[in-house]
């Protein structure tokens, strides 16, 4: 038979394993989420470089054509005010390249795209700066001759079209990493979801493994209790619970002065039995005995096992004496029937002793003690019979009215 104690090493294996197996999960998709996140970082750096390349190189083009839009005002109409925004012009085409080649972009199509724009640019802003010069000298048909020559206006195209270009080309970059940046984030959401997931099961899992913990703390702290209290083969209340709850009604029964009965009882033959099969058949004897005796008796009879082939009965109230004796004679007859298919009818018998509280002792111990001798008297006298103890002096007229009379010393009844 199992100890109590005995603690099942499989489920706690089995447990550390899951454990581990999840742990080990949630590590892995944490390197991989921090991977990701890092990822979706330089992706959002990356975009934010792309517009403001963007944005830098056609706010090239805008000054260069705001320049433009100055020179040409100023040599048709000599008016000074149209050098403001050609001047304006002038310095934001500069300061822009500059900042587009500071941008943080660092693709080297799009750094070689700004530098040859550089160029153009250049030769545009001194092909306008040399014939806003010549109409400042009073010399505007010169100027106007520089402008019909057309090398500006070439300069002009090739800027717009290096610019349109490029800002196609960083519009297809763009694209491509805000659909790596989506793929990323779709990646992280995943796994963010893997590790919720993880971490649910374990919870899941640690509130299952703490309530099955507990479900067996409660059946061990249940079955302790049980072995504290009862009689591990049989089941039946041990001595210990019959010594509480004999005190219990013996205080009971002093206070509401109503009596109880106790049956003391011993197998016959129950050692032969023991010899010729064995303790193993001994020990299923003595638990379809206990089944036999808990049918033997009414509701509310307390039967316990006291130890080894010792039994006993306790029965509140008025018992009288024939009652006592129709309770015994059903317990000796439920042992006739073969109590083993190893053992015959009759194999083994119960003698009993009945003794009466307070008639028979005042105390605990003088009742058991008054059981014990009727008990004796019934081994003695033939044995698979019950005997009344004696009745203390001065009781005899407290006594139950079928058993007024009787002898004061123990008699077997059957």
């Amino acid at each position: 038979m199992p100890t109590p104690y005995a603690v099942p090493a499989l489920p706690i294996r089995r447990s550390a394993a899951t454990l581990a197996v999840a742990l080990a999960i949630i590590l892995a998709m944490s390197i991989f989420f921090v991977r990701e996140v890092v990822d979706l970082r330089q992706a959002m750096g990356a975009l934010r470089q792309n517009d403001a390349a963007r944005i830098q190189v056609r706010n090239v083009l805008l000054n260069l054509l705001n320049a433009e839009t100055g020179q040409r005002g100023y040599l048709l109409t000599g008016d000074p005010a149209y050098l403001q925004p050609y001047q304006l012009g002038r310095d934001s085409v500069r300061e822009h390249l500059q900042q587009a080649e500071q941008s943080g972009y660092q693709d080297p199509q799009f750094l070689a795209s700004v530098r040859k724009l550089a160029l153009i640019s250049e030769s545009k802003l001194e092909e306008l700066e040399r014939t806003v010069q010549l109409r400042k000298r009073g010399d505007p048909e010169a100027a106007m001759n520089i402008v019909r020559e057309g090398f500006g206006r070439q300069k002009m195209l090739e800027a717009r079209q290096l610019i349109q270009d490029e800002v196609a080309r960083l519009r297809v970059a763009r694209d491509t990493i805000i659909d790596g940046f989506n793929e990323r984030l779709l990646r992280a959401a995943a796994i963010l979801v893997v590790m919720l997931s993880t971490v649910v099961a374990m919870a899941l899992h640690a509130w299952r493994s703490l309530s099955a913990a507990a479900r067996r703390n409660n059946e061990l702290a249940k079955r302790l209790a049980m072995e504290a209290s009862h009689d591990v083969l049989t089941g039946l209340p041990n001595r210990r619970f019959f010594d509480r709850w004999a005190r219990r009604l013996v205080a009971r029964s002093l206070r509401s002065a109503k009596p109880f009965t106790l049956l003391a009882i011993d197998l016959d033959r129950f050692k032969e039995v023991n010899d010729t099969y064995g303790h193993g058949v001994g020990d299923e004897v003595l638990k379809e005995v206990a089944l036999r005796f808990q049918g033997a008796l009414r509701g509310g009879e307390f039967l316990a096992r006291l130890g080894g082939d010792e039994f006993v009965v306790l029965m509140e109230g008025d018992i009288s004496r024939n009652e006592a004796t129709s309770i015994g004679r059903r317990l000796i007859d439920s042992l006739y029937p073969a109590l083993h298919p190893s053992t015959a009818d009759n194999a083994v018998g119960a003698s009993i002793g009945a003794a009466v509280f307070p008639h028979n002792g005042t105390d605990l111990e003088g009742l058991m003690q008054a059981a014990d001798d009727a008990l004796y008297a019934s081994k003695h006298g033939g044995r698979g019979m019950l005997s009344f103890a004696r009745v203390e002096p001065g009781m005899a007229a407290s006594l139950p009215a079928d058993t007024q009379g009787a002898t004061p010393t123990a008699g077997a009844v059957f």
